[in-house]
């Protein structure tokens, strides 16, 4: 069984290896898309896919599918080394919810994957080793 720390790193790999190989670059000025631009085919463009990210026009469906993919493969993990409660543990803590006492972003992040009452129960089982 694999832990949900291994999981999130052999994702995160699988992401950086994506990147790379649709040259997916972050610029958030104009002088780090000139650095980190990658190579274009003649007559191709950069596009945006939001946050500072750019690729090439003509690698939009492999990243998309390479994402899809790696969704698909990283969601079969979970559910194989039952690590469902621990992920929902995990957003819970990322979302602040132990602090704000709201849980309503990782409902919505989670919304097809959970249930709302999955994710209430692990908030509460985790808030009394919290307040322990």
């Amino acid at each position: 069984m694999k832990s949900l720390e291994e999981l999130k790193q052999q994702e995160k790999n699988k992401h950086t290896e994506l990147f790379h190989k649709v040259g997916l670059f972050w610029a958030f000025s104009n002088q780090q898309f000139q650095e980190n631009k990658t190579p274009l085919k003649e007559g191709e463009k950069y596009v945006s896919i939001g946050a500072g990210g750019y690729l090439p026009k003509g690698n939009v469906d492999q990243f998309l599918k390479g994402m899809e993919d790696i969704k698909k493969w990283y969601n079969g993990e979970i559910k194989k080394n039952k690590s469902e409660e621990a992920e929902i543990i995990y957003e819970l803590y990322n979302h602040e919810c132990f602090y704000t006492n709201d849980i309503s972003d990782v409902i919505e992040m989670f919304e097809g994957t959970y249930t709302r009452e999955q994710i209430i129960k692990a908030y509460y089982k985790e808030m009394k080793k919290v307040n322990a």
